[in-house]
């Protein structure tokens, strides 16, 4: 997952120092196709923090790399128009974030911006968001011009903004609150401090708890999940199971088409989007948590991971009738799940040794696959296009290898 806040070089930010001018700070690996192309391949080292990129231990599939911060408390890479973000914070600081963005198809870098301590990171629509904190249980949100780095507005909400999410020319940022702004030029629509049935608390920071489409915006937490209407941010309908195990949901509620997924401890629940009534649910046992969802036209991908160590550490890809939620085939992993990504073209998963697999269908054929040099990363996708940011501060740009 993650989280970010932006300070742009921009006087009402009070930063002066051009990193720009700082040599080989950020260099992008030339890409795959370019080195197919030449012969030649360019690798850079990072410097100031970040560590070099490890050319001989290259994952199948790597189309370019760079060196990017360390991720710390910042979401996974965002994509939009094009452009792959990734952020993290300087100098191993709390108080201090970065954000660079690429191309994602040459990893030419685009544009960085240096702020204070991250909260929240998502894109959409051509724009960056970021969320910094401020004091007094605020948050100041700015929003970039992905191609261009040009900042277009920037905003100041009474929440942390850790989760953030956008639907219908509306941004919407929780954590201790819940505020929706306007995508065009930032101004705030509405916020709401809480409602009855939650207090927007954001446990599985960021992005995890969070989802919008034209209808609602939904918040899970650990009692289930409430849809909140657009227009003023009262509630539509609340889905409060008698039994939820689970400290929060494990994947935001997820909205396709009428229907509502959601997934918390080892559930997957199937909702109407109309009023949040059950339509099914399917576990699938004890010490199962659910890392993420794919859609396709008759049927839910979901991605599991299971962490009962020594003997049943493993990760499980379960391909289930979207109608009624049985299951129809499975894909088991070596190692948990312990990240998934969907797009309209694939869902990308990661688990805990390093692979990085490709899958449209949880049947027995075999599924394009790599290994990262690390387990330890968050992960991105645009397309078949991956993009996993290692702990180590790498930003990998994959493809699934032939």
């Amino acid at each position: 997952m993650a989280a970010n806040e932006p300070r742009q070089f921009h006087p009402s930010y009070g930063y002066s120092k051009d990193i720009f001018s700082s040599p080989g700070y950020y260099r992008a690996m030339s890409s795959r196709r370019s080195v197919l192309a030449t012969g030649v391949g360019i690798f850079s080292s990072g410097i100031a923090g970040c560590v070099s990129v490890p050319w001989f231990r290259e994952p199948d599939g790597a189309d370019w790399s760079a060196s990017v911060p360390e991720p710390g408390a910042f979401a996974s890479p965002v994509t939009t128009d094009g452009v792959v973000a990734a952020g993290g914070s300087r100098d191993g600081g709390l108080e201090t974030g970065q954000l660079v963005a690429f191309d994602t198809e040459t990893g030419q870098q685009q544009w960085e911006h240096e702020f204070g301590r991250p909260t929240g990171l998502v894109a959409a629509d051509g724009t960056v968001y970021v969320g910094e904190k401020r004091d007094s249980g605020r948050s100041r949100i700015a929003a970039f011009d992905a191609r261009t780095g040009t900042q277009r507005w920037q905003q100041t909400v009474s929440n942390h903004s850790s989760a953030m999410a956008v639907a219908n020319g509306t941004l919407y940022a929780a954590n201790g609150g819940l505020a929706a702004l306007e995508t065009a030029d930032g101004s705030v629509r509405w916020e709401q401090p809480h409602v009855p049935e939650t207090d927007f608390t954001v446990i599985a920071a960021p992005g995890d708890q969070l989802a919008a489409d034209d209808h609602a915006v939904y918040f899970g937490d650990a009692d289930g999940v409430v849809a909140i209407s657009p227009t003023d941010g009262t509630t539509s309908w609340s889905w409060r199971p008698a039994q939820w195990e689970t400290t929060a949901t494990a994947v935001a509620p997820v909205p396709i088409d009428d229907t509502i997924f959601v997934g918390g401890g080892g559930d997957v629940v199937a909702l109407d989007a109309a009023d949040g009534s059950d339509r099914w649910r399917t576990p699938f046992g004890r010490g199962a948590e659910i890392m993420g969802f794919h859609a396709t036209d008759s049927s839910l991908l979901v991605a599991e991971s299971t962490d009962a160590a020594p003997s049943d550490t493993f990760g499980t890809v379960y391909e289930l009738s979207a109608e009624d939620g049985s299951e129809r085939y499975e894909m088991r992993f070596d190692a948990p799940v312990t990240r998934a990504v969907s797009t309209t073209a694939t869902f990308v998963v990661g688990t805990a040794d390093g692979t990085v697999t490709w899958t449209d269908g949880a049947s027995f054929f075999a599924r394009p696959e790599t290994a990262l040099p690390t387990g330890g990363f968050g992960l991105g996708a645009a397309g078949e296009q991956a993009f996993a940011q290692t702990s180590e501060g790498t930003l990998w740009a994959l493809s699934p290898p032939e």
